[in-house]
C-alpha cells in the first residue's frame, strides 16, 4: 500500500510544471484578436476560474492548472494596436477548450 502511494506521488510530481518553466518554454501557437488585451485576459481568466497576473512588460498571464497544481496551459496576452496578441503555451493536455472562444476560435465539438 505504501509503495503504491509513493509511486502515485512521484508520478504526480513528474506531471507538474512550474509557472516559469512553462513561460520559458516554446510558444505553441500565437493568436491575434480584435478584442483588447484586458477583454481577452478577463475572458480567459473567467472561463478558467483564475485571475490574470499583470507582468512588467504590460502583458497579462493566465495559467490553467491541473488538479495537482501543475501548469497545463499558459496564456500571455499583450496589447497590440486596438486588439491583442495571445501567446499560447501548452505543457501537457488538459480537458476542455472553452478558452478558444476568448481568442476568437470556435471550440471543437
Amino acid at each position: 500500500m505504501k509503495i503504491g502511494t509513493a509511486v502515485a506521488g512521484t508520478l504526480a510530481l513528474i506531471g507538474c510544471a512550474s509557472t516559469q518553466t512553462v513561460l520559458d518554454g516554446p510558444i505553441t501557437e500565437t493568436f491575434h484578436s480584435t478584442s483588447s488585451a484586458d477583454e481577452v485576459a478577463f475572458c480567459l481568466a473567467n472561463k478558467n476560474n483564475t485571475a490574470p497576473m499583470p507582468r512588467d512588460d504590460g502583458s497579462r498571464v493566465i495559467l490553467v492548472k491541473n488538479t495537482y497544481g501543475g501548469v497545463s496551459l499558459a496564456f500571455s496576452v499583450y496589447p497590440e494596436g486596438t486588439g491583442s496578441r495571445i501567446d499560447y503555451r501548452k505543457k501537457f493536455g488538459t480537458i476542455g477548450g472553452i478558452w478558444k472562444q476568448c481568442v476568437g476560435l470556435k471550440p471543437t465539438k
